[in-house]
């Protein structure tokens, strides 16, 4: 059969009339041959893929023979529990029973990966989205095999993901999320981000870890983080050699790395979803901000009923977006006339409009089924959004390339309206990633891709791990190595480094994800004017203005990139004046007012609403970019640069340790912050910290929580429903 020819039984599945006896069984007869062999076994599960999202088109006399070939195919979780198979086909689907996850299924591919990992052997695998990689991190944990596990995944909204699902193992494991969590000596499974892995003082011997999305260990996504998660890689690799490293759409790894640990190399291409794609730019001469572009998709998305993400390039975007398609329901009278019935969505609301702002659009537009999703986001927020998008009570999500990496939802529809990822156009990789968010198995066989631009020139994603392919190596990466680690044609890249002072290499190395020359730049400059800077640097609880600025000047300047995202903040002095009005008001709620009311935005944007909505947009920027992390990780750097250089001429140091955690923690006790990890948000902890006076001990925490009535607090729904199931999963 060639390509023609496949092309036509596609058709046969497409509009909604019955399909008779004759075709069902021509396209059984298809799908067999297919599946035996000659190279297009894809193509035949493809079609019966299909035939299962049309089932109820099928002739009914063909319901046995359909049953049949979803079983030759090896798609075991699609094989009902009540279809009558022959006693071979049910020996079959029975070998394909997982041993540790009950009632669950693996398909042919799944089966071989799990059984490789079940012989101690490591295993990095490329697969598609909707292959269900991340089955196999549940099945490993459930074997109850290791002692202690090390989970790697690229973002939060993941992890959250991640720690929902395994919350059901706490019986046996100790799952810790936070770098201020301590572990018990065995059975602890580590949920971190690779900068966590980095930071977190003292692990327990771990027996196996897992990098989920392994691709961003290579240099060539240009990816900042990249280098701290080969930092990560390495030290887990010091501690056990079997591993899991996923992710998909990947032709080739490091071929140093697979022999050096004897690693399986698994790739496949084997999908459980089909895939529809429709070109909309098609006969279109769209230009790149044509409105006529926008007035497209607004049609297009109020045309449909199932639940449908569309890609924007960044947070901004995907608000503006967002925005332009609820104007465009209010302009065709189609918003909803009567109340919201959903419950979730109105307790997300209700917390947004007393922590945030009541003027803020992603309240409105909730109420019509509309909501966006980005890294700017608070975290608990986030992961409030893909629940309800999940549950159908939100049908349209406007997101960012923080939701397309790894986090699962219930989109039968992906809009590929955006053509770049932040300010870089994304490649076929990005491309390829994106599309697999459509469709769901078992809940969408069939997704739908709508693409507003051609594809991206196709291309194959081959992944170098600097750890091994040293050449390209960055020298903070080299550093952190044991010597006999670094290849002797590295060598000469640390001469610089290793001409230092013991006391100073052991400061720079301890600053992590720093670049070196910036840090030698700081150095040489506090030297230079050791007075001026003394008074400006030497600073140990609350900085003034002054103090910060100073502070932070050195930062921007040597210890940022020009890639670095700076969310919206355009110099030191804007970050050191919404730093301290933090530090006066501590909620996001009180940061917000204090940029509304301030003469610069009010200039700058006279339309309150419209002020509204940006303000609103750099404060959560600042908070997750810079507050989360970014500004306590370099505050902590030039903490310990200033105490080098000073002490070395006997003078007395700063210490930024205090204000760091402060700005890190939300200015809530290091205890209490973990329960921020279990997508609790700040306003629920402060009103949880009273009835817990002086308590900031986690495992202490965890005790005294058991005996607090939470309908005793002033807890608003949305606050109450997080906090009762973060105290379920403790």
């Amino acid at each position: 059969m060639n390509a023609s020819e496949y092309q036509i039984l596609l058709k046969r599945f497409q509009g909604n009339e019955p399909i008779d006896f004759d075709a069902s069984f021509y396209l059984a007869q298809c799908c067999s041959s297919m599946i035996s062999g000659h190279g297009q076994e894809s193509w035949g599960r493809d079609l019966i893929i299909r035939a299962l999202e049309n089932r109820d088109r099928l002739h009914p006399s063909t319901t046995a023979v359909w049953d049949d070939l979803t079983e030759a195919a090896g798609l075991y979780p699609y094989v009902s529990e009540d279809v009558a198979l022959s006693a071979s086909a049910a020996l079959r689907k029975e070998f394909h029973r997982s041993d540790y996850l009950p009632s669950v299924f693996f398909h042919r591919e799944q089966l071989q990966l799990a059984t490789l990992l079940e012989s101690g052997r490591s295993v990095i695998v490329s697969a598609p989205t909707s292959f269900g990689k991340s089955l196999l991190i549940e099945d490993v944990v459930a074997s109850r095999k290791f002692e202690n596990i090390v989970i790697i995944q690229p973002t939060l909204a993941l992890l959250d993901e991640t720690r929902k699902k395994l919350q059901k193992y706490r019986d046996f494991y100790n799952l810790v999320v936070s770098t201020s969590q301590k572990a018990g000596p065995s059975r602890n499974i580590f949920l971190f981000t690779g900068e966590r892995v980095v930071e977190y003082e003292k692990f327990p011997e771990v027996d196996f870890f897992v990098i989920d999305e392994f691709y961003k260990l290579s240099l060539d996504r240009d990816d900042e983080r990249a280098s701290i998660l080969n930092q990560a890689l390495y030290r887990l690799l010091k501690m056990t050699d079997f591993f899991y490293l996923l992710g998909p759409n990947i032709q080739q790894v490091s071929e140093r790395f697979v022999s050096r640990y004897g690693a399986a190399w698994f790739h496949s291409d084997y999908t459980t979803v089909a895939v529809d794609v429709e070109k909309r730019y098609e006969g279109r001469n769209w230009k790149v901000n044509d409105p006529n572009r926008k007035d497209a998709l607004y049609e297009l998305l109020a045309s449909f009923s199932e639940p449908t993400i569309i890609y924007c390039s960044g947070p901004q975007k995907a608000t503006d977006l967002a925005q332009g398609f609820f104007d465009y329901l209010v302009e065709i009278d189609a918003v909803n006339s009567e109340p919201l019935d959903s419950v979730p969505c109105g307790e997300i609301i209700e917390w947004i409009e007393e922590n945030v702002h009541e003027r803020w659009s992603l309240a409105a537009m909730m109420q019509e089924g509309i909501a966006f999703h980005h890294g700017h986001l608070p975290r608990h927020l986030g992961s409030s959004i893909v629940d309800v998008f999940n549950s159908l009570d939100i049908k349209w999500l406007f997101c960012t390339s923080t939701l397309i990496e790894g986090v699962n939802t219930t989109a039968r529809n992906v809009v590929l309206f955006d053509q770049k990822k932040g300010r870089k156009p994304i490649d076929y990789f990005d491309y390829k990633n994106i599309v697999g968010r459509s469709g769901r198995m078992n809940i969408h066989y069939v997704g739908k891709i709508y693409e507003f631009h051609k594809d991206p020139a196709q291309l194959e994603m081959q992944v170098d791990v600097p750890l091994f392919d040293q050449a390209n190596a960055p020298i903070e990466l080299l550093l952190q190595l044991d010597r006999a680690d670094v290849e002797p044609e590295s060598l000469p890249r640390l001469e610089q480094f290793d001409k230092l002072d013991m006391e100073l290499q052991s400061v720079i190395k301890g600053n992590t994800g720093l670049p070196l020359e910036g840090q030698l730049a700081i150095l040489n400059e506090v030297e230079g004017s050791l007075d001026y800077y003394h008074e400006k640097l030497g600073w140990k609880t609350i900085p003034n203005y002054t103090q910060l600025l100073t502070t932070l000047e050195l930062c921007w300047k040597h210890l940022l990139s020009k890639s670095d995202s700076k969310a919206g903040v355009r110099s030191p002095a804007q970050l050191a004046v919404m730093t301290l009005q933090y530090s006066e008001g501590k909620t996001i709620s009180s940061l917000i007012a204090s940029n509304l009311e301030s003469d610069f935005w009010k200039n700058s944007e006279p339309d309150f609403q419209k002020r509204v909505q940006k303000v609103i947009l750099l404060v959560l920027g600042v908070f997750r970019q810079w507050f989360d992390y970014k500004l306590p990780k370099v505050l902590m750097g030039l903490s310990e640069l200033q105490d080098y250089v000073f002490k070395r001429h006997g003078m007395e140091s700063g210490n930024y340790s205090y204000f760091s955690a402060l700005i890190e923690n939300d200015f809530l006790d290091d205890g209490m912050s973990v329960l921020m990890d279990y997508d609790v948000p700040a306003s629920a902890i402060r009103k949880l910290s009273a009835a817990l006076p002086g308590e900031n001990d986690w495992a202490q925490i965890q005790e005294r929580l058991k005996g607090v009535d939470l309908m005793q607090l002033p807890l608003l729904d949305y606050e109450r429903r997080k906090l009762e199931s973060a105290l379920a999963e403790n």
